[in-house]
């Protein structure tokens, strides 16, 4: 059978493979929260039985149950292995008031599905065990394919380093498909080659042993103070990061990468529409904005507690003040380094007395744009969707992808059912259908020209 008989399989599935997503999404998973994740992955391990696949779970001592699930091609001779990587793990649901209706419905309104979960990353693991289903159904598999999913990628993929570690030869392939991917603003195919890594951490600074009135602010200090000005110590209102030595290990883009962001469309006017924006961060746009989200380093501040925050007031003077911030990394920057970095330089600056306790440690990754996976998915989007596909050198999000690239050696690209509007981690998270089903059928192009690169 042609690719395109596989494609026109993938088209007559279609209701199935909506089922198969409402099914999926309809199974809470919040790794934050600890809720469904053992349900959710005995109904994975069903489904992939269910399409031919050879799964088990694996363990690893404090974790979710990982899922691997492999196939191999029936093709003599047939050498080349693709691995998909996904997470089952979604975010919590919460607000639930601002959405507009039950984020585990799975509901279907406009040609779109709803429910948290849906688009990061449950659309992406039903497109992909539904594809391998009908290359095996039509006795077609271009070539071996392995699965692996865990249940804590939106907590920090804490274990997933040790499981990698444990049974590298298990998991080395030729190239990685990651678990995100789709279309951008204006619906043109998009592949992006890396992940930025991230140093997350939390502050925590205390003066007394408990709250008190306000009225001995005279006499005693206040932790929502001291951390207010050790985090203004670290960042400026130029957006550069103070501490010494943080951009030392921070490369230049390669004349190949500059030449991808040149070529890169950026839609900033529906971007800023879309947020209620009415402008970019200090003014940028063009060229500096996009590299700005592909290899600039970040400090944001994603939470502050302290004190009272209820209706109407109270005059506290509180015992505990503490802040979570992320830095958003580049594949030649260190966390661990960086982490040491901060606390000597809070020391530094007089802060000694504010406790920083490290949350998430992940190393940034970038695939080369040589690499045939590379070309085959671009060949693959223009036969899919008649466009050409647009070379995005890094996401500006983070994700292990580290672990693939550098660990296991195995270039990995992120392509599949997304799109920009998705909502992803926000209420009324969404997946339009209509690029669920065509974007498994670019994974399938892509496997296809991969498979006959061998």
């Amino acid at each position: 059978m042609t690719i395109e008989t596989i494609c026109s399989r993938i088209d007559h599935d279609s209701s199935k493979m909506i089922d198969g997503l409402r099914r999926l999404v309809r199974q809470p998973s919040v790794s934050a929260q600890g809720m469904g994740l053992r349900e959710c992955a005995d109904l994975l391990m069903e489904m992939m039985v269910g399409a031919g696949l050879k799964a088990e779970l694996l363990e690893v001592d404090g974790a979710p149950s990982f899922i691997y699930g492999e196939m191999k091609t029936s093709k003599l001779g047939e050498k080349r292995t693709v691995i998909f990587y996904n997470h089952y793990d979604v975010q919590p649901p919460e607000p639930l008031e601002l959405w507009s209706s039950d984020p585990f419905a799975a509901e279907i309104r406009g040609g779109k599905m709803f429910g948290r979960g849906v688009s990061d990353n449950k659309a992406d693991i039903v497109s992909r065990i539904n594809l391998v289903r009908i290359f095996e159904e039509c006795e077609e598999l271009p070539c071996n394919v392995k699965f692996l999913m865990e249940g804590e990628e939106e907590i920090g993929s804490t274990h997933l380093p040790t499981l990698i570690e444990r049974d590298l030869d298990r998991f080395r392939s030729d190239a990685c498909i990651w678990e995100s991917g789709g279309l951008d603003e204006k619906d043109r195919p998009e592949i992006t080659l890396g992940m930025k890594g991230m140093l997350y951490v939390e502050l925590e600074a205390q003066v007394a042993s408990h709250d008190t009135h306000s009225s001995l602010a005279a006499v005693v200090g206040n932790p929502a103070w001291r951390l207010v000005w050790a985090l203004s110590a670290i960042k400026g209102e130029d957006e550069r990061i103070k501490v010494p030595g943080w951009y030392d290990d921070v490369k230049e883009f390669t004349a190949e990468e500059l030449r991808a962001l040149e070529e890169k469309p950026f839609e900033e006017e529906l971007i800023k529409e879309d947020l209620g924006l009415k402008e970019f961060l200090l003014h940028m746009s063009g060229l500096e904005l996009k590299k700005a989200l592909a290899g600039g380093p970040t400090a944001t501040i994603c939470g502050l507690v302290s004190g009272y925050s209820g209706s109407g007031s109270k005059t506290v003077l509180p015992s505990v003040a503490s802040a979570k911030l992320d830095f958003r990394l580049l594949p030649e920057q260190n966390p661990g380094a960086l982490l040491e970095k901060l606390k000597s330089y809070l020391i530094g600056q007089g802060y000694g007395d504010i406790e920083v306790k490290p949350l998430t440690l992940e190393k940034a990754a970038r695939t080369s744009l040589k690499e045939a996976i590379v070309h085959d998915a671009a060949e693959a989007a223009m036969q899919t969707f008649g466009k050409k596909a647009v070379i995005s050198i890094s996401s500006a999000g983070t994700g292990p992808m580290n672990l693939f690239v550098d660990k296991l050696k195995t270039p990995s690209i992120c392509i599949g059912c997304t799109h920009a509007f998705e909502r992803s981690h926000a209420p009324d998270e969404n997946q339009r259908l209509d690029v669920f089903i065509q974007g498994t059928k670019w994974v399938a192009r892509t496997l296809d020209l991969f498979g006959k690169g061998s």
